[in-house]
């Protein structure tokens, strides 16, 4: 009897090496493609193949699953720059260029890993002390905060490095305003002042600003290793892989120095050390041997089972061993919320999520029945 085909194991090695795409059988092809689609990158691997020249010779319904990805990847892309667009002609114009993160980051600054990749919401920066008039200016073109819970309010506003999401009322846009890239709670903290600094113009027409390479990266790396939900981790390792590999290609060993420097400067390499491991054991990533020793001394016994749960954490639905990953994925729940939080604030936290939140949710709903009904 035929092994079963291991999905995220099979990503993995397209993702590194397209032109092996071109081997790939049936059984094989059933089960990548749900894990590329769970993961969103369907678009990413056709142009992949593209890269590759395979495109032409990939199976029929394969090739239109990829390029289905391809074009919803493209016109995501067209509503990400109009809508950052919108927001540099604004009110926006009267403050500092903000810093564009993440997905918006990678596009405007046209990066490979922007290629047929997904933005599901746009990211951006300001310092601390213009969040506040940033916040007012972004109402009055429409921007209004989706969380209306007090409790919820509170915790974004004295404990996280961001206000709550907001929404456009007539675009339907997402939009997360920032202030730091790591909790105010969080285990270390993050000097935003010295991201600022670095922060690098874009070129015409835009208006914003960009982290410098080193924190291009360790961004993305923070962003991927304190989060709690690890749906599309694979997509976020990726960004790491292919950023580490644009940049390295460019600046070559300085890059990796400074790289080095910046993680140690900002406190987390210990974050970073987690990151190139994923990132070389599942992507293949070229890592400087030197740079992997530096970072990996001083670990703790127990870093063999850390990283163990973060490989497991980063597989799909369509692995072979779902119960491994279930159990990886909830200790990463858990210790994304200790790394958020001292203990006394997390219990707090979960107490009120678990059992207070509900019942008030509830009494808002049997409210609103009343006055309806009334």
């Amino acid at each position: 009897m035929a092994c079963e085909a291991d999905g995220t194991t099979l990503l993995c090695r397209a993702l590194a090496h397209p032109e092996r795409m071109e081997t790939l059988n049936a059984a094989e092809w059933r089960a990548l493609v749900p894990a590329a689609r769970e993961t969103s990158l369907l678009g990413t691997l056709w142009v992949l193949a593209g890269d590759a020249g395979l495109q032409e010779r990939l199976p029929e319904q394969v090739a239109r699953h990829l390029f289905g990805g391809y074009l919803v990847a493209e016109r995501n892309g067209e509503a990400i720059r109009w809508e950052l667009e919108q927001l540099q002609g604004g009110l926006l114009q009267r403050l500092a260029p903000p810093v564009a993160l993440k997905g918006a980051a990678y596009l405007m600054a046209e990066l490979p890993n922007a290629r047929g990749r997904l933005c599901n919401d746009i990211d951006l920066l300001v310092p601390r002390e213009q969040l506040e008039r940033a916040e007012t200016l972004l109402f009055y073109e429409g921007w209004v905060s989706t969380h209306h819970d007090d409790y919820d309010q509170r915790y974004y506003r004295e404990w996280m490095h961001e206000l709550p999401p907001m929404h456009h009322l007539r675009r339907g846009a997402t939009l997360d305003l920032h202030h730091n890239i790591l909790p105010e709670t969080f285990a270390v903290r993050v000097p935003p002042e010295r991201l600022l600094d670095a922060a690098q113009p874009l070129p015409p027409p835009w208006r914003y600003r960009v982290f410098s390479p080193p924190h291009l990266v360790l961004h993305a790396v923070v962003h991927l290793l304190q989060e709690t939900e690890w749906d599309r981790a694979l997509r976020d390792l990726y960004d790491i892989h292919i950023l580490l590999r644009h940049h390295a290609a460019l600046q070559g060993g300085a890059f990796w120095d400074a790289l080095e420097y910046e993680a140690r400067s900002l406190g987390v390499a210990w974050l970073l050390a987690h990151a190139l491991d994923c990132c070389a054991r599942r992507l293949g990533t070229h890592v400087p041997a030197e740079t992997r020793r530096r970072l990996d001394a001083g670990f703790r016994p127990s870093r063999s089972l850390t990283r163990a749960v973060f490989r497991y954490g980063l597989n799909t639905r369509a692995s072979v061993t779902p119960v491994r990953d279930a159990v990886a994925r909830g200790a990463l729940f858990l210790r994304g919320h200790w790394l958020k939080m001292p203990p006394r604030l997390l219990a707090r936290h979960l107490f009120y999520k678990a059992f207070l939140a509900p019942r008030e949710a509830d009494a808002e709903q049997q409210d609103t029945e009343a006055h309806r009904h009334g």
